[in-house]
C-alpha cells in the first residue's frame, strides 16, 4: 500500500470518489433526462455562480480552489507553496481533510497520472490542520488543556489595562507586573509530560492568583500571571515556588521551576513585544 493510500485509509475506509479535472464529482449522466431530474448548479472559485466550474448537489466541495495546483504541475513548479494555500483556503471554506486530500489525488491522477507526492499531501495536511486549529482556538480564550488563557486574551488584557492607565493618569509599571513560571523539565521529557507540568502549573498559580487575576498560556513552555503589584506580591511568588515545587505527591523529587517577577514597560505596543519574547521557546 503506497504512503498516500495508508493516509487517506486512516480517515476514511470508503473507496475515493471519482473526480473530474473540473473540479467536480464525476458522474455518469443518462442519456435521456427524465422531466423530474434536476438540473446540477454551477460556482466558480470561491462558491459563486459562474459558467466555469460544475457543481451537483451531492458534493459542496469546490474543486477549482485546486488549479494554483494544478498550475504549478503542468509548469514543472514547486508545488508545495500552492498546496499549502489551498490547503488554508479549503479549510476556511470548511471543506474536510478527507475531501480536500480526495480532490488532491483526483488532480494528480488527471495530471500527473499518479498518486500525490508526499510533499504536496504534507503541505496541503498541515496548513489545512494550522488553519483548523486557529478556527478552533478563537471560539474560546482559555487554552482547553491547562485552562489557561490564550496569548491573545492575555494580550487584550494588557491593552486594557495600558488604556485605562492613560484616562486615569496612573502608571501600568508601577500597578502590575507578570509573574512568569517556565517548568524545568529534565531531559528526555516528552511533550505529554511538559503539558502536565504546565496543568499543575496552572492548578498552583489558581491557588496562589485567585483574586481575578489573568493566568495564561505563554507559548509552549510558559505560564503567567498578570497580577496587580500588591505589597505582599514577593511573598505570593515564594508561595507558588513552594506549591508547584511540592505539588506532585507520588515523587520525592522535587518539580524545579524557574518563577520570576517580569516588569511591564511603559506603552502598550512594547508589552507585546515582551510577549512575544516570553513566548519563545
Amino acid at each position: 500500500m503506497s504512503l498516500f493510500a495508508d493516509l487517506r485509509r486512516r480517515f476514511d475506509l470508503r473507496p475515493a470518489k471519482s473526480l473530474n479535472l473540473a473540479g467536480s464529482p464525476a458522474r455518469n449522466r443518462p442519456e435521456v433526462s427524465s422531466p423530474t431530474d434536476q438540473p446540477c448548479g454551477r460556482r466558480e472559485a470561491h462558491g459563486t455562480a459562474g459558467p466555469d466550474a460544475m457543481s451537483c448537489p451531492e458534493s459542496s466541495t469546490d474543486h477549482s480552489a485546486y488549479l494554483a495546483i494544478a498550475e504549478a504541475l503542468r509548469d514543472g513548479a514547486d508545488v508545495v507553496p500552492a498546496s499549502d494555500e489551498v490547503g488554508r483556503q479549503l479549510a476556511a471554506d470548511g471543506v474536510s481533510l478527507l475531501e480536500a486530500l480526495d480532490g488532491l489525488s483526483a488532480l494528480y491522477r488527471s495530471i500527473a497520472g499518479g498518486e500525490p507526492a508526499f510533499a504536496a499531501v504534507r503541505a496541503l495536511s498541515s496548513s489545512w490542520a494550522e488553519a483548523s486549529l486557529v478556527y478552533l482556538h478563537s471560539l474560546s480564550c482559555e487554552d482547553p488543556l491547562t485552562g489557561l488563557s490564550s496569548l491573545a486574551h492575555l494580550r487584550s488584557r494588557l491593552g486594557e489595562l495600558y488604556r485605562e492607565a492613560e484616562l486615569r493618569g496612573t502608571s501600568v509599571p508601577q500597578t502590575h507586573a507578570l509573574v512568569v513560571v517556565e517548568p524545568l523539565n529534565p531531559p528526555g521529557t516528552t511533550p505529554f509530560d511538559r503539558e502536565l507540568r504546565l496543568v499543575d502549573v496552572a492548578e498552583c498559580l489558581r491557588i496562589v492568583f485567585c483574586g481575578g487575576d489573568v493566568l495564561g498560556r505563554v507559548g509552549s513552555r510558559r505560564a503567567a500571571a498578570l497580577v496587580g503589584r500588591e505589597p505582599n506580591l514577593p511573598e505570593q511568588v515564594e508561595t507558588a515556588r513552594a506549591l508547584i515545587t511540592q505539588w506532585r505527591l507520588d515523587t520525592d523529587v522535587p518539580q524545579l521551576a524557574r518563577i520570576w517577577i517580569e516588569g511591564l514597560p511603559s506603552s502598550d505596543e512594547m508589552s507585546g513585544r515582551v510577549l512575544d519574547e516570553l513566548a519563545r521557546p
